[in-house]
């Protein structure tokens, strides 16, 4: 397997600790791979060599004080590559270090050379994609940390983009209604039936699909728009839309216009400078393919699809 050192060696002089990863991006629902080394041109002591993963989130357009509330570490996990994990209750970070001091417990020695050690960290599936925009940043880090006996640590640390990984989209029924003069909603007469090729599609590629409009009372239909928009939200103490964006659209004009079934074929571009789907725990990127009946009343149909990145070395 082919390594990409994605951190150089941290520091001048010796030990030195470097960081490599397998990939450079990684894939929620597999593993986050690679390799720390660590050099030694003597024999030295360690408490232990971690190597940690860290999911961060942090919400934009906040107070401070509510911004620090809801931001944090929502995935974080460690792998123990040598040495003893660290003690979680004071009195044993206590005990320990006045052992340490003592020299009761000096750690692992390990022998001057090359140390290699290869980690494997899964990714749950459920996992948000990393995300920079409107709404915010989620990102990820990958630290490898060494501790030393009584006091010191050396440590190197790369942010790694994760995207997530498509999964089976079920169909989703979708009604279509129209407001009454009394804000109430009222089913309508004309009905269609949508059909999407795929509802997952990367960036870069196309939304394809067919409509059927059934009109029984043949209503006077001008014209059709099958349109694709993205919403970047946060979530807080309410829901507040940040943008949206018209990403395509296309106008489709029956021959007909009051023809008791209307039908035809779409395709819509989704931009690859695109932010993907997002579904954060305050953080949200959903997209909608819209399609707009410009009837009396006129009628609108939403439906979500999923939108991720390609990984280019997959």
């Amino acid at each position: 397997m082919k390594y990409q050192k994605m951190t150089k060696t941290n520091g001048q002089g010796n030990p030195s600790l470097e960081l490599h990863l397998s990939r450079s991006t990684f894939i929620s629902g597999r593993h986050l791979s690679g390799v720390v080394v660590f050099r030694l041109s003597k024999p030295t002591n360690i408490r232990s060599l971690i190597l940690s993963v860290c999911g961060q989130e942090t919400p934009s357009g906040a107070s401070l004080a509510r911004k620090l509330s809801h931001s944090g570490s929502f995935f974080d996990r460690e792998v123990l590559l040598s040495g003893s994990s660290e003690p979680r209750f004071t009195s044993e970070r206590l005990s320990l270090l006045w052992n340490s001091f003592l020299e009761r417990d000096t750690g692992r020695t390990l022998s001057a050379g090359e140390h290699t050690y290869p980690f494997l960290v899964p990714l749950p599936a459920s996992l948000p994609s990393s995300y920079r925009g409107k709404a915010g940043t989620i990102s990820y880090t990958v630290t490898a940390a060494v501790r030393f006996p009584v006091r010191g640590i050396l440590k190197v640390a790369s942010e790694v983009p994760v995207v997530f990984a498509p999964r089976a989209q079920r169909g989703r029924p979708v009604a279509l209604s129209y407001p009454n003069t009394d804000g109430t909603l009222q089913g309508s007469e004309v009905s269609v039936n949508l059909e999407l090729l795929h509802r997952t599609v990367a960036l870069g590629k196309q939304v394809t699909g067919k409509f059927i409009i059934n009109n029984p009372q043949q209503a006077q239909i001008e014209n059709l728009i099958v349109s694709l928009e993205n919403c970047e939200w946060v979530r807080l103490e309410s829901q507040r839309e940040l943008q949206r964006q018209n990403m395509d659209s296309s106008t489709i004009t029956p021959d007909d216009p009051k023809s008791s079934i209307i039908e035809g074929d779409f395709k819509l571009n989704v931009p690859d400078d695109a932010s993907p789907t997002v579904e954060g725990t305050a953080i949200s990127v959903i997209w909608l393919l819209k399609l707009y009946i410009n009837s009396s009343p006129p009628l609108e149909l939403k439906t979500p699809i999923t939108v991720f990145s390609q990984v280019p070395d997959a």
